[in-house]
């Protein structure tokens, strides 16, 4: 199953679509062409770049979210209500937001797939 998640900056427009793969536990992102502001930054990759693979997404996720070795990160999951560690999970519960950008997520819906295609950003 595909859980697909509109990526979205200033709250405004859809840049892009994070989709996660329940089965293999990967990720994949695409990103509307023309898209204003810089969400190919978020990622790292280059301005002609539209498909961000599964190692480049972990890695925004690394910046984005409390890192598991925090000094108070068991007060953070209780608070947030999680019984372990789990980035994906944290990064859901803040809508994919930090203090450091201007994008968040949004679910969209999941559908029943085996694995990743290019979602229509209408």
């Amino acid at each position: 199953m595909l859980e697909l998640y509109d990526i979205i900056w200033r709250d405004k427009e859809v840049v892009g679509c994070l989709e996660y793969n329940t089965r293999t536990q990967r990720f994949q992102a695409y990103l509307k062409d023309g898209a204003q502001g810089n969400p190919r930054g978020l990622f790292g990759v280059f301005k002609t770049d539209s498909v961000v693979d599964d190692r480049r997404v972990r890695g925004y996720f690394d910046d984005c979210v409390v890192p598991k070795t925090r000094e108070n990160i068991d007060d953070i999951l209780k608070h947030i209500g999680l019984p372990y560690y789990d980035q994906w999970e944290i990064y859901k519960h803040n809508s994919g937001r930090n203090v450091s950008d201007y994008a968040s997520i949004r679910f969209r819906k999941a559908v029943d797939a085996e694995d990743f295609f290019k979602p229509d950003f209408e």
